[in-house]
C-alpha cells in the first residue's frame, strides 16, 4: 500500500476540522472506515476522497440527523453521496424544530398574558371579565379541594396519562365544575398545549374535553373551595343556563408556592362557554 497517497487521521482531522477522536468514532459505528490500516502499528489511513464523505457527516451532524441513517445517503460503500436526499431529510427536520420552537414561543406568550392578567387581578378586590381563550383539557372526575392528597394524587395521575399518550399538558390545571340544570359535575382538569393530540389513533379520548372561547368572570380568592361558586358568584348561579367554573392557582409576577393566590372563573350567561368531549 502506497501510503503516500493517503491521508493519515491526524492530517484528515486537519484537512477536516474534526477532532481525531471523532473520526475513530464514525470508524466504530461503521461510517467511514479507514481506506487502509497499517498491520503493523494498527494506524489509520484514509483516501483523499474520503474528506467529501467527512463533510456530509458533519452535515448531518449540523442538521441533526442520527448519524446511525448516514448510510441511507450513501451507496457504493460510501463512495456516493446523495445529497438530495441527505438535504431533504435536513430540511424536513429544520421544519419540526420551527415548528417546535413556535409551539414554544406561543405557549410563553400565552403564559405571559396569564401572568398579567394574574398581575392584575391580585390587585383587586372585586371581579373582572376576561377572555378565557380556547383549550383542550384532560379530566377525571374528584369531588374534594385542592388541600387534599387524592387531589394532588388525581393531577398526577392525569400526568402519566398525558406523557403515556404523547401529550404535552400546559400551565392550565386545577378544579372543573361543569353546573347543567341541577347537575353538577366536578373534576381535576389540566389543559393541553397547542400541539394537540399526537397520536388520535392510540388515543382514548374519554375525558378530554374542547372548551370554546368565551368570557368569564374572574375573582381572587385565597379560600379555595370550588363547591362555594355559587357564594362567590350569586348573581349568575340566580340565572339559569349551563355554567362552567374553574378554579386554579393565580400567576402573577412573583407566586407564592406556600401560601397561593387562588382565582375563580365563571363564564358569563351570553357565552356559549359549556365543553364538548372529543
Amino acid at each position: 500500500m502506497d501510503k503516500t497517497k493517503l491521508l493519515s487521521i491526524g492530517t484528515l482531522s486537519k484537512f477536516t476540522g474534526v477532532h481525531i477522536k471523532s473520526l475513530r468514532y464514525y470508524d466504530e459505528i461503521g461510517i467511514l472506515p479507514p481506506a487502509y490500516v497499517d498491520p503493523n502499528t494498527g494506524y489509520r489511513y484514509y483516501s483523499f476522497s474520503q474528506v467529501r464523505v467527512v463533510d456530509a457527516i458533519q452535515l448531518c451532524v449540523e442538521l441533526d440527523i442520527p448519524l446511525k441513517q448516514f448510510p441511507e445517503f450513501t451507496g457504493s460503500q460510501y463512495q456516493q453521496i446523495y445529497y438530495t436526499r441527505l438535504l431533504a431529510k435536513g430540511t424536513q427536520l429544520a421544519r419540526e424544530k420551527i415548528r417546535s420552537i413556535q409551539e414554544r414561543l406561543d405557549f410563553l406568550q400565552a403564559m405571559e398574558q396569564e401572568v398579567l392578567r394574574g398581575r392584575g387581578l391580585q390587585k383587586e378586590t372585586d371581579t373582572r371579565i376576561s377572555l378565557f381563550p380556547q383549550k383542550l383539557c384532560l379530566t377525571i372526575p374528584y369531588e374534594g379541594t385542592h388541600s387534599t392528597p387524592q387531589y394532588y394524587k388525581g393531577l398526577h395521575q392525569i400526568f402519566t396519562l398525558m406523557e403515556q399518550k404523547g401529550l404535552s399538558p400546559g400551565y392550565d390545571w386545577g378544579l372543573l365544575l361543569l353546573c347543567q340544570k341541577e347537575e353538577r359535575r366536578q373534576y381535576i382538569f389540566l389543559s393541553v398545549e397547542a400541539d394537540g393530540r399526537r397520536d388520535d389513533a392510540a388515543w382514548d379520548s374519554q375525558g378530554l374535553l374542547a372548551f370554546p372561547s368565551a368570557q368569564y368572570r374572574f375573582l381572587r380568592t385565597e379560600e379555595p373551595d370550588i363547591a362555594k361558586a355559587p357564594v362567590f358568584f350569586p348573581d349568575l348561579f340566580a340565572q339559569e343556563y349551563d355554567k362552567v367554573v374553574m378554579e386554579v392557582e393565580s400567576l402573577s409576577d412573583v407566586s407564592s408556592t406556600s401560601v397561593p393566590v387562588f382565582e375563580m372563573r365563571c363564564s358569563l350567561p351570553d357565552e356559549k362557554a359549556f365543553p364538548q368531549r372529543v
